[in-house]
C-alpha cells in the first residue's frame, strides 16, 4: 500500500511564524522599535561596523530597504554611519551607545515572546520542534538554495 503523503506542513509553519512574528512587532512597538530595526540592531550587537552591503546581507533583505530602516535609526540616535577610509563606496555602520544600551530591553521582548510559545509545551517537545524545524530547513535549503544566504543566517533573523 502507497504512503499517503500529508499536506499541510508549510501552512502550519506559515500560521505559527505568523502569529509568532505578530507577537514580537507587538512586543517591540512597546519600545518604539519595528521588527525591521530589530533585525538591524540585531546583526550589529553581534558585529558592530559592518558595512551597509555585509548587514543588508545578513539581515537578508535588499540594500533599498535596508538603506530605509538605516536611515530611521539614524535619526533616532541609535546608529551612525561612516564613509569607509579603505573603500570610499563603502559605508560602514556603528551602534551609538544608546544602540548598544536597547539591546537588554529589546532582547528581553523576543525573551517573552519565546517563552510564551513555548509555554504549553514541555522541555522535550521543544527539543523535538527545533530538531525537526531544522531538518525541515536542512531539506529545503538543499533543494531550493537561498541564492547564496545561509539556513544559519536566515535562522537568526
Amino acid at each position: 500500500m502507497a504512503k499517503k503523503i500529508q499536506i499541510g506542513l508549510g501552512k502550519r509553519l506559515r500560521l505559527a511564524h505568523m502569529a509568532f512574528s505578530r507577537g514580537l512587532r507587538m512586543e517591540l512597538a512597546k519600545e518604539n522599535v519595528s521588527f525591521g530595526q530589530f533585525v538591524h540592531l540585531e546583526r550589529l550587537w553581534e558585529k558592530d561596523g559592518l558595512t551597509q552591503k555585509e548587514l543588508s546581507g545578513r539581515v537578508g533583505v535588499e540594500m533599498a530597504s535596508s538603506t530605509v530602516i538605516l536611515a530611521e535609526l539614524e535619526t533616532l540616535g541609535l546608529v551612525r554611519r561612516e564613509r569607509s577610509e579603505q573603500d570610499r563606496r563603502a559605508i560602514n555602520v556603528f551602534l551609538t551607545p544608546e544602540g548598544k544600551a536597547l539591546k537588554s530591553r529589546l532582547l528581553k521582548c523576543a525573551g517573552r515572546v519565546n517563552a510564551l510559545a513555548r509555554k504549553a509545551l514541555s522541555p522535550e517537545q521543544v527539543d523535538l520542534v527545533m530538531a525537526a524545524l531544522d531538518i525541515v530547513a536542512k531539506e529545503m535549503n538543499e533543494h531550493y538554495p537561498q541564492s547564496g544566504r545561509s539556513g544559519k543566517q536566515r535562522l537568526q533573523a
